[in-house]
């Protein structure tokens, strides 16, 4: 029997009820769920925070202030699903958020599929849960997912980015020595901005929220 959620993918963590899912019915309910995405990453952030946590929470605060209804943005989708961002999914919801992707989630009458080379497919067990089969040029794999939940969770690390540049790609060193002078510039600036009292205040509340693990 395989293990088809594996170390690096939270198993058992609970979702967040209440937070709306797309296709919102109104904007409101569209901003809502930025509001609580951008919350959920700066929270993940355990630093000070990074430039990159900044940058990407501005992109989501432009996309904020011009939403109305209906679906989530490509990079809010990407967020979501690379951060598992505990929204309440339900199967046929992400599959529907998921629509259009290759290899996204297709529904053959009670069963799921998805994916190709591997290929995956999901058969509801009587009582709950899923029976899983990994299917990979003629070998087969199968597994148990005791919960929906467990099968969202599953999806998002198949369909989250796993490899943007410049992680797991081969790129010029000599770049990486053409910019190193601006990157120890900006992070010489940023070390300036994190003893802000802005952002003292935010590390204060961040780790009160999180408490001690």
């Amino acid at each position: 029997m395989e293990q088809f959620l594996d170390a690096d993918v939270p198993a058992g963590r609970e979702a967040v009820a209440g937070i709306p899912l797309p296709p919102f019915a109104t904007a409101a309910d569209h901003r809502r769920y930025l509001d609580m995405l951008q919350l959920y990453l700066a929270m993940l952030d355990p630093g000070a925070p990074a430039t990159n946590t900044v940058i990407l929470n501005e992109a989501l605060a432009a996309e904020r202030r011009s939403v109305d209804a209906g679906p989530l943005s490509p990079l809010a989708l990407i967020a979501s699903l690379s951060s598992f961002f505990p929204a309440p999914w339900t199967p046929d919801d992400l599959a529907a958020a998921l629509a259009g992707r290759i290899g996204a989630p297709v529904r053959h009458r009670d069963a799921w599929r998805w994916m190709g080379d591997p290929d995956f497919s999901a058969v509801p067990r009587e009582g709950g849960g899923w029976d899983i089969v990994r299917h990979e040029r003629g070998s087969f794999s199968n597994g148990i997912l005791a919960h929906d939940g467990d099968l969202v969770l599953l999806w998002m690390d198949h369909f989250r980015s796993r490899f943007p540049l410049p992680f797991g790609h081969a790129y010029e060193r000599s770049d990486a020595d053409l910019l190193a002078p601006a990157v120890r510039a900006a992070r010489r600036a940023h070390d300036v901005n994190t003893a802000y009292p802005y952002l003292v205040t935010w590390r204060a509340a961040r780790d009160a929220a999180l408490g001690a693990e």
